[in-house]
């Protein structure tokens, strides 16, 4: 009488485990709306700014080596975010 009040209390525990994950309705995952803008690009170049400055400051790179990058890397920069502003209106 025993073991069979132990095998009924196990099948009811596994039976109220195993219920909500076998039975339940699956909930849909939306994912939230994505930006029209692509940062990658400008992200690429503030990282590269930031790289830049870091090897002029530990002297890995003359001076003059250094202002020409920053110049290209600012007007590319400066180019990316006037295109997204014009897209964005």
């Amino acid at each position: 009488m025993i073991w069979t009040f132990f095998i009924l209390i196990i099948v009811v525990s596994v039976a109220v485990i195993v219920y909500p994950l076998f039975c339940s309705k699956l909930q849909r995952f939306e994912l939230p709306a994505t930006n029209t803008l692509d940062f990658s690009q400008a992200d690429a170049w503030l990282s590269a700014l930031g790289d830049l400055e870091d090897d002029y400051m530990l002297g890995r790179i003359p001076k003059q080596e250094y202002q020409q990058q920053k110049i290209i890397l600012q007007r590319s920069y400066l180019k990316w975010q006037e295109k997204s502003a014009n897209t964005a209106d």
